[in-house]
């Protein structure tokens, strides 16, 4: 049985191409790599079975082997050139090229694309549709048929462990889950949607609906160049609050494990 439920695709669902299919991480597999590496057991464990340890990330038959191998290059430039630099030193200053937008549409793209499969059930019918357009305006600009994404906006927020985590309303895992969760989600309220990617302390956003975009302030992924340094970063109060919604998630995930394998996972201070 898989640790994450497989969406049957019969031809890529980017290029239209037939096939074959080659197996596609949703969460790019140098996440993974890093996380096992930097971990005291080697190895990956999943929320949604904590007790099951993996070598991996989850992946499915996806995309045809060109669309992977176009995927590939700009997670390369990604984890090259800002998420291993950013997780060695959270101070560094990256620059970046139109690579990292590619990368974050292509990222956006699999994590919508694979909830839509499963079925979202909490969006309304309007917000149904502004999925498929969000999917299609990702898509096309993936392939050069658009310039950038327009309202369908990528962002990117650096994180880090909290200097001081004791506050009563934050969750006893929050720097954990800062510093160290791979996730991924589709959320909504009434009047906006987005799509959640966390590679570790790295959080990339894509809109599906955002009514007010001016919430977000030095996240926005430029198309061209830009650059990511330490900064003030600006989000809307209810993501934070989803953060450590999320944190508190994953503790209760973890409580469900057997102590024996509870003893073996890291836990940051």
């Amino acid at each position: 049985m898989p640790l994450f439920p497989i969406v049957r695709v019969e031809s890529c669902p980017l290029c239209s191409s037939p096939g074959p299919l080659v197996e596609s991480h949703i969460l790019p597999r140098f996440v993974f790599e890093w996380f096992r590496e930097t971990s005291p057991t080697g190895h990956v464990r999943f929320g949604f079975a904590p007790n099951v340890r993996v070598q991996d990330g989850p992946k499915q038959p996806l995309l045809c082997a060109d669309c992977d191998q176009r995927i590939g290059l700009w997670e390369k430039f990604t984890a090259e050139r800002l998420f291993h630099p950013y997780h060695d030193d959270t101070g560094v200053i990256v620059k970046y090229g139109p690579w990292l937008a590619k990368f974050c549409a292509s990222l956006c793209w699999r994590v919508l694309y694979l909830h839509q499969g499963l079925g979202l059930k909490h969006f309304s019918e309007r917000q149904l549709i502004l999925v498929g357009k969000a999917l299609d305006v990702w898509a096309d600009f993936m392939f050069d048929r658009r310039p950038h994404p327009g309202h369908n906006e990528l962002h990117l927020l650096p994180v880090d462990v909290l200097a001081s985590a004791n506050y009563p309303q934050l969750p006893a895992n929050i720097n954990r889950y800062l510093a160290r969760a791979p996730d991924m989600d589709v959320v909504c309220t009434e009047k906006s949607a987005l799509t959640y990617a966390k590679m570790c302390k790295l959080l990339v956003v894509g809109f599906i609906e955002m009514p007010d975009p001016r919430h977000w302030q030095g996240t926005r992924v430029a198309i061209k160049q830009g650059t990511i340094r330490p900064q003030r970063y600006v989000v809307p109060r209810n993501f934070g609050v989803y953060l450590t919604d999320q944190a508190r998630r994953m503790s209760r995930l973890y409580s469900r494990m057997s102590t024996k394998q509870r003893a073996k996972v890291y836990t940051i201070a």
